[in-house]
């Protein structure tokens, strides 16, 4: 594959969105809030596909940034954000912020989701905020209360009525949520450890299944484990190699993983609440993709790719460097 360069553009969310900018809105690369405006970046050009693309002009120096925009229930949206926490607290109670939101609801169905976003900045706080769209009112989930201690958690997920998230040293976490946490201030989750997924050793990542409200994925090293809410291990698997996961992503046929030593594929087959690999792990050869990378997932939207039938690679590396191939 040869390497080429891509430029973004970048386009102030109008208070009024129209269908055409709520399209943009959803589906950017990415989705940020600068100086009270929320504004988003798309590529100017469609990228090359086949080739390994490197994105240059995202903005470096917002006041908030998104990650990840999730539907997680009715009228309830998980952020993840990128901000200093009080800049996170300011844009959440900006009445500008539920009318983007209600329009990137609006572009959800039966097999999407949740929208990603890229940023290069990692030097502030990850902070995962719950969203009620109809009461419009929000709620920072990353502090819980664990036998009477206050703990930060970072890579919080929710799956079905339960918040996972990891603390410092790695080890899983579980809560129940309740709609008094979006109707009452100052309140706090009453967590507990899981202690059957933590005597696996260290816990690098949490991500939910694909398909299902009930499951979710924990990577440990080079290993891939399957839990439900209840503590029940499903499904394990290895990339067979010695090296760190740092996220996984799905698009029902492939998962791609992006590790410490380069990107990972293999072919699974999504069942009934539980998800089957149909090959064997192999690394994605090419020598830039022999980096570290944050994370890496799937694009298969001609809206972004400008190709039909549309099927590409978003990854970050470590150093904040954003490919798409």
């Amino acid at each position: 594959m040869r390497t080429t360069t891509q430029k973004l553009q970048t386009n102030l969310i109008p208070g009024q969105l129209t269908p055409m900018e709520i399209n943009e809105a959803a589906r950017s690369l990415a989705l940020y809030f600068k100086d009270g405006e929320f504004n988003c970046q798309n590529f100017f050009t469609p990228p090359q596909i086949g080739e390994i693309n490197w994105i240059e002009g995202l903005e470096a120096d917002a006041d908030v940034f998104f990650r990840e925009i999730t539907l997680v229930g009715t009228n309830l949206l998980h952020l993840r954000l990128v901000g200093a926490e009080e800049a996170v607290n300011k844009m959440c109670k900006d009445p500008k912020l539920f009318k983007v939101l209600r329009g990137i609801d609006a572009t959800f169905d039966d097999d999407v989701w949740s929208r990603w976003y890229f940023e290069t900045t990692a030097d502030k706080g990850i902070w995962d905020v719950l969203v009620s769209l109809d009461k419009k009112t929000f709620f920072v989930a990353n502090l819980v209360h664990v036998k009477d201690e206050k703990i930060r958690l970072e890579n919080v997920i929710v799956v079905g009525d339960r918040l996972l998230g990891l603390t410092a040293d790695g080890k899983l976490v579980q809560a129940h949520i309740t709609p008094e946490l979006l109707e009452k201030e100052g309140v706090f989750l009453e967590a507990e450890f899981m202690d059957v997924v933590n005597k696996l050793g260290k816990i690098d990542l949490i991500t939910p299944a694909p398909n299902s409200k009930e499951f979710f994925f924990v990577g440990v090293k080079e290993g891939m484990y399957q839990f439900n809410i209840w503590g029940d291990m499903i499904f394990f698997t290895s990339l067979g190699e010695a090296t760190k996961i740092n996220s996984i992503d799905f698009n029902h046929r492939k998962a791609v993983v992006a590790t410490d030593d380069g990107i990972f594929e293999f072919g699974v087959r999504e069942m009934a609440d539980i998800v089957r690999t149909t090959s064997l792990p192999r690394r994605i050869i090419h020598p830039v993709l022999k980096d570290s990378f944050r994370f890496a997932h799937y694009v298969d939207d001609p809206y972004v790719l400008g190709v039909r039938p549309a099927m590409g690679i978003f990854a970050k590396t470590m150093n904040d460097k954003v490919i798409c191939f």
